[in-house]
């Protein structure tokens, strides 16, 4: 008769990313996994697969979460220039100094040069925000709080590559975030 799980699959993989977030993918070891998600090392096996496969749910759990709280707050908005601006001015506020920045940007960097589905996966997440700040710019052209003649779509690819840049700048505590926060926002004029 097969055992019962005695963990909920959810809450472990929830700290399974924590633990990829906090110490990367390299540096997270198989031990530390198990001892962090609180179950077995058979369990883990039997669950998620090896430490690549549970790496690639905890990533896409993490991106999940990102885009529908990115969403989110963009819809929340008064207008188009206000939700850019709070999307902007949060990478300020979570890349802290002693953050653990951005679980995608960080995996760009560390896995996915070497991993294929890595790469698709972050790329798919990246092409989501690069269309939600599209729609953003169309949306405030509507609405008038954009006003720039730019391609909406090049006005995002440039606006997203800075703030994948702003991302890295603040997490790294170099630089005056804020000031460049405020530079992006003239490109809207």
């Amino acid at each position: 008769m097969a055992r019962s799980k005695e963990f909920d699959p959810e809450v472990a993989l929830e700290r399974a990313m924590s633990l990829f977030w906090e110490r990367g993918y390299e540096k997270s070891s198989l031990q530390e996994l198990v001892d962090h998600m609180k179950i077995g090392r058979r369990s883990l096996y039997d669950t998620f697969g090896d430490k690549h496969a549970l790496f690639l749910r905890s990533l896409g759990r993490y991106i999940t979460q990102r885009e529908a709280v990115e969403r989110e707050r963009a819809d929340s908005a008064v207008d188009a220039r206000s939700a850019i601006r709070t999307l902007l001015e949060t990478s300020v506020v979570e890349g802290a100094v002693g953050s653990r920045g951005c679980l995608a940007v960080n995996s760009a960097t560390e896995v996915s040069p070497e991993d294929n589905e890595v790469a698709r996966s972050v790329e798919h997440h990246f092409a989501a925000t690069r269309q939600l700040l599209t729609d953003l710019l169309r949306q405030g052209r509507r609405d008038g709080s954009v006003r720039s003649s730019r391609d909406p779509e090049v006005l995002a690819t440039i606006l997203f590559n800075a703030w994948l840049g702003l991302r890295v700048q603040v997490r790294g505590g170099v630089g005056d975030p804020e000031a460049d926060v405020e530079a992006l926002l003239t490109l809207l004029d």
